[in-house]
């Protein structure tokens, strides 16, 4: 499941946006996610916050999922 977060505050730098977006994920699920996938030309080649930042040309420019990837749960 994701938390799409959406900023397109001009000065604010993306690696804040980011945080912000994680924050706001741990907030609403409590837990920590693990990815966050953002626009294609929005290239970020670093993680945030421990969490590993993706570019996806599917995601809308200044949105933000932020998410768990590559965890099955066990029934």
């Amino acid at each position: 499941m994701y938390l799409a977060w959406f900023d397109d505050h001009p000065r604010k730098e993306l690696r804040f946006k980011i945080a912000e977006a994680i924050f706001a994920y741990e907030d609403r699920f409590g837990e920590r996610p693990n990815v966050v996938l953002v626009n294609a030309t929005q290239i970020f080649n670093e993680d945030v916050e421990g969490v590993r930042v993706v570019s996806r040309s599917y995601v809308r420019k200044d949105n933000f999922w932020v998410g768990i990837e590559g965890i099955v749960a066990s029934s």
